[in-house]
């Protein structure tokens, strides 16, 4: 037999919480690159770059046009 009856359960509660400790270490990457993406596209919606239009003439030349207030 591999060993007494107390060493098995000793090595299983030892497998779980080294997975669990992995586990909780990927979520809190998880979390952090999610917070990141968060921060990321609440800036992109306050500082929106201002809209640029453009039109052209009949022989293709490309105008910008200016914006009217």
């Amino acid at each position: 037999m591999l060993g007494s009856r107390n060493e098995i359960p000793h090595f299983q509660s030892d497998f779980y919480r080294d997975k669990y400790r992995k586990l909780l270490r990927w979520l809190i990457v998880y979390v952090f690159i999610i917070f990141i993406l968060i921060v990321a596209i609440i800036y992109m919606i306050l500082f929106k770059a201002p809209q640029k239009y453009f039109g052209n003439t009949t022989d293709g030349k490309i105008l910008t046009m200016p914006m009217g207030k």
